[in-house]
């Protein structure tokens, strides 16, 4: 059994690894340092006021080795634990399973099909809902992995040691071997240097996005055999046809909003490489398969079409003579081979070379060719080799994830009128009124005049636009997803997309063709006012009768984004959760009075304060009625290696979000109430009040920038993006990730919860409302249950008495003060609240795993901050001083892997 003496067990182990390292490489008295930070920071958790005082007087009086070493030493120490966590993770997966013997896994697809058969749904309903199921995690480079790719290197190997170590059956000499292994991996671990030289380019970006596909290569087959015999089973006797459900995307060398180093160039390159790594992946699964297929047709019969495709490639003829005339199944393989090898020659972009793939529909029917003949004529357990290796065709295609390209609306808008002008259709197209553009857009959709000498921003973006509609010429709409438009603010930043595929079509010659994928051009709502106005906004496009042929084409489904990141900066955490709920029931309804179908793609971070949280949850959580099967979330930074690094996660998380899409298209849900609206209105209201009024106070921006380390994280070369979206050092363009990452450093986590103490406080005062009514919804809504629950993980997770330690740092002594009351102020109504709502004594009393989770870390984690504050102390008062500049970003990595979270 998977029990937690397992984990201490091996924490211990690894830890007394790192000691022994430790005492090798820095010496005993190093050593003996960090134990007695440790201890002392034991100690101060406790109470103790004299460890209170030692600790203080020790970190203050670090020396830059002994402050590097601890940091160091520590961070180490975490990303040990972590590890091991997650190796426990899967221990646990992998007992219950063990224990459940026949009966399905909680929240797995098994259990969601049996749920359903017991409360009576027919095969046709089931086999309904799967023909609208509809999932598609989307990757992105935002920088929130703050762990190099070197030292998760380093730890994965370390984590295969253990692994070996698990074996039942060890010699003595092979328990010594890997105790060695892991002493040298340990020993490594210390000598490498925990931060990148330099921010890691697009391409290396992209790249690192394929260790995930490779997992997930793996992975896919096994959810759909899992649905398979689910199916199977809990509704025997019905032949199910399962499409493609699942599906990945990414916005990796196409995400070029505020992103100067995404260049057409990079994109095209993108493509390339994400094709390239599809068709190599292809190329070792049929070479695989042809190792498994040598019957001969002496034995078992080969199905007819098969042996006539063979007949179509007369040119191969002399490459299959090595291959013996009844083994007909290799000889097949051999040509399918052969034209995978033509697809990897051909020139990108170029027109293919005979034979090539030109789209994955013909490569998926050759191996379904192949499969229906071993089914047919007695393949065995052959099929389902094959089987698999059709699923794969079907779900990665021939570029592994679909890839979406995003700009900001204003960048398209200053193209637009630079090209309205130089072909004199406008003057002034961006001093118009909204009407105005509209009508110009209209009026001249689909005009086409070849023009020189334009800027540099224009020429980048009318190539663009050329090189999207030449790729999905060439290999067909599938390899794009959406053309996603951030900061949409009105129907005008729709149409000048519109305007400019139709331009770039009749540029490249073939009208027909418009270079955007298969998920259509996206609109962006994510600021508070945005989400308040999208219903007018989507209705305007939906009503555009030059929209509609693009919408034709589409099937009627319109995809819209709403961003958690930004609009939970502009509006506060509670008020921006509601104005998401709210703007996806009304584009919902807009779309289906127009007979539209609404996909919704969540633009979710990693973090609380981001639209984080388990991902299950949050789609359980999402409005009834809007999901129809259908959705796309993001997947950021530090999420890709936690969710997709590990074969058993990744398939635990895909089984969970799948679970979770049919549950909410079942619509098992309990529909708010009208008077839980209401309530959700004026506590939004309150919660937006109380938030803005803390980051308008006077001084609040300065608070940030002194008493976080928002300086250094902005510097931190963990991603090829800018931290800001131009040079303008202000609030309002600073980035989500880098706001968050903040507040996560300082441990004050205000993102995830200021305002919900004010507002939830303000109802319980009103005549209309009492604590009760407030239980009973958090009770019994699944949207309230999951906002109340993030912001009281995060009010958990945050620790008050370090952010104040931090809000020292602040010069202005007024200033700070009424600031700092603000924050606490409304960190105790918060808790109170959260608390006095839930009928619990204290923060996740109701998840006491969680609770004692986060109560063993604290002590380990406060160290680090307590000497980050002491560096930032000095370096606002220091000439730049590189040294502690880096000890600064060893401290930053070291409180992120601690808290296991960035931004």
């Amino acid at each position: 059994m998977a029990g937690p003496l397992i984990l201490v067990r091996e924490i211990r182990q690894l830890r007394e690894g790192l000691y022994q390292v430790l005492q090798e490489q820095e010496g005993a008295a190093q050593a003996e340092l960090v134990e007695h930070v440790l201890e002392l920071a034991k100690a101060r958790r406790q109470g103790d006021e004299r460890a209170i005082r030692e600790l203080d007087t020790l970190v203050k009086g670090l020396a830059g080795r002994e402050a590097g070493v601890v940091l160091r030493a520590i961070s180490i120490l975490f990303d040990l634990i972590n590890m091991a966590e997650d190796r426990h993770r899967v221990r646990v997966l992998r007992d219950r399973e063990r224990r459940t013997g026949t009966a399905p896994r909680p929240e797995s697809i098994g259990a969601t099909l049996d749920q359903l058969n017991g409360e009576g749904y027919a095969a046709q309903q089931i086999q309904g809902f799967l023909n609208r199921l509809d999932i598609e995690p989307v990757f992105t480079a935002h920088p929130t992995e703050a762990k190099r790719r070197t030292v998760r290197t380093v730890l994965k190997s370390i984590q295969q040691c253990l692994a070996r170590r698990d074996a039942l059956d060890l010699l003595p000499r092979e328990e010594r071997e890997i105790s060695d292994a892991i002493h040298r991996q340990l020993v490594a671990l210390w000598q490498t240097d925990p931060h990148r030289p330099e921010r890691p380019t697009v391409m290396e970006e992209v790249k690192r996005s394929l260790y995930a596909m490779g997992t997930l290569w793996e992975v896919v087959p096994r959810l759909y055999r899992d649905l398979g015999e689910g199916l199977a089973r809990y509704f025997p006797g019905h032949g199910f046809a399962v499409p493609r459900f699942l599906h990945f995307g990414t916005w990796i060398g196409g995400d070029r909003d505020g992103h100067p180093h995404v260049t057409v160039e990079v994109t095209a390159a993108t493509l390339t490489t994400l094709r390239q790594a599809a068709l190599d992946a292809h190329l070792e699964e049929c070479r695989r398969v042809y190792g498994l297929l040598s019957m001969s047709d002496k034995r078992v019969k080969v199905s007819e079409g098969l042996a006539a495709a063979l007949t179509e490639w007369p040119q191969l003829a002399s490459q299959l003579e090595r291959i013996s005339p009844h083994e007909v199944y290799r000889r097949f393989l051999r040509v399918v081979e052969w034209r995978l090898q033509q697809s990897m020659s051909s020139a990108p972009f170029a027109e293919l070379a005979p034979g090539a793939y030109g789209r994955a529909a013909a490569l998926e029917q050759d191996v379904a060719l192949l499969q229906r003949s071993l089914e047919e004529n007695g393949g065995g357990a052959v099929v389902g080799e094959v089987a698999d290796w059709l699923c794969r065709v079907r779900v990665f295609g021939l570029h592994m994830a679909r890839l979406d390209v995003r700009q900001e609306s204003g960048h398209y808008g200053q193209v637009v009128a630079e090209l309205l002008a130089r072909a004199g259709l406008c003057a002034d197209y961006l001093g118009l009124d909204e009407a105005g553009k509209q009508e110009v857009l209209q009026r001249s959709l689909g005009h086409y005049e070849s023009l020189d000498n334009l800027s540099d921003q224009a020429r980048e973006t009318t190539a663009l636009f050329r090189l999207l509609t030449r790729a999905v010429q060439l290999y067909g709409a599938d390899l794009l997803g959406g053309h996603i438009i951030s900061m949409t603010h009105q129907p005008s930043d729709v149409l000048v997309v519109l305007w400019l595929l139709r331009w770039a079509a009749r540029e490249v010659g073939g009208a027909e063709v418009l270079g955007v994928g298969t998920v259509g051009i996206v609109p962006l709502f994510e600021t508070i006012d945005d989400l308040q106005r999208a219903e007018e906004i989507f209705g305007a496009i939906l009503d555009c009768a030059e929209y509609e042929p693009l919408l034709a084409a589409q099937g009627r489904v319109q995809t819209a984004m709403v961003g958690y990141s930004d609009s939970t900066k502009d509006g506060g955490y509670l008020a921006a959760s509601w104005a998401l709920y709210r703007a996806q029931v009304q584009l919902h309804e807009a779309a289906a009075r127009r007979g539209v179908q609404a996909v919704f793609f969540h633009g979710r971070g990693g973090a609380l304060g981001r639209g984080g949280g388990p991902a299950a949850r949050s789609i359980l959580s999402l409005p009834p009625h809007t999901v129809g099967g259908a959705i796309r979330t993001t997947e950021q930074g530090e999420v890709l290696a936690a969710r997709y690094d590990d074969r058993d996660i990744a398939f635990r998380h895909l089984e969970q979000i799948t679970s979770a899409t049919f549950l909410v298209e079942a619509e098992k849900g309990q529909a708010p109430e009208d008077e839980w609206l209401e309530i959700m209105d004026f506590l939004a209201a309150e919660a937006y009040r109380a938030y803005r009024e803390l980051v308008a106070a006077d001084g609040f921006v300065e608070y940030f920038r002194q008493a976080t380390p928002i300086a250094a994280i902005e510097d931190l070369p963990i991603g090829s993006r800018p931290a800001r979206r131009n040079q303008a050092a202000s609030l309002a363009n600073l980035r989500a990730i880098p706001w968050v990452f903040a507040w996560t450093q300082s441990r004050a986590m205000i993102p995830a919860w200021y305002g919900m103490g004010t507002a939830l406080e303000a109802f319980a005062r009103t005549s209309a409302g009492d604590w009760e009514q407030l239980g009973r919804m958090y009770r019994k809504w699944m949207f309230f249950q999951g906002a109340v629950a993030n912001a009281e993980l995060a009010l958990a997770k945050a620790d008050m008495g370090i952010a104040h330690a931090y809000a020292q740092l602040m010069i202005d002594a007024g200033q700070r003060e009424a600031i700092w009351n603000m924050l606490d102020g409304e960190y105790r109504r918060s808790c109170a609240a959260v608390s006095r709502m839930t009928g619990c004594d204290g923060l996740l009393d109701s998840v006491p795993w969680l609770q004692r989770s986060i109560r063993e870390r604290d002590p380990n984690v406060d160290p680090l901050n307590l000497i980050q504050v002491e560096l930032l102390r000095k370096l606002a008062t220091t000439e730049d001083d590189a040294g502690l500049r880096d000890l600064l970003r060893q401290s930053i990595q070291g409180v992120s892997a601690g808290m296991r979270t960035t931004g």
